[in-house]
């Protein structure tokens, strides 16, 4: 008896639902205003996260630290910046600690991609 009923009302139930979800009121067309706006980045911007986020991951110990340089998403300029900033970050970890060592990932990562406008290149400059 009681999948009899369950029959009858769970299509019922559904069709509530998605005539509550189509309707044109304005509540609807509020939420669709509240997205932002897709943020454009540049070159600079795009190295510096790729680059801070894989050389914290690797001062940090993160088990995907490991990954080779194409699935970092790196090209082989950010890839040759990435390892010259965890070389250095390492040594600055080893003199200063973890904290002093990140600090430097961070404004090596932002000078050199600004200095490198994003360092998109295949290799030598």
């Amino acid at each position: 008896m009681r999948h009899g009923r369950l029959r009858f009302v769970a299509p019922a139930v559904i069709a509530v639902l998605a005539l509550a979800g189509c309707s044109g009121g304005g509540s609807g067309a509020a939420r669709a205003a509240a997205v932002p706006a897709p943020r454009a980045s540049t070159p600079e911007e795009d190295c510096r996260r790729l680059i801070d986020y894989w050389a914290r991951a690797m001062i940090q110990g993160n088990r995907w630290s490991g990954l080779d340089w194409e699935q970092k998403g790196f090209s082989i300029d950010q890839h040759a910046l990435h390892e010259r900033i965890v070389a250095a970050a390492r040594a600055e970890q080893r003199a200063r600690g973890t904290e002093a060592a990140l600090q430097l990932i961070d404004r090596q990562s932002r000078e050199e991609c600004e200095r490198l406008r994003g360092a998109m290149g295949g290799g030598r400059h």
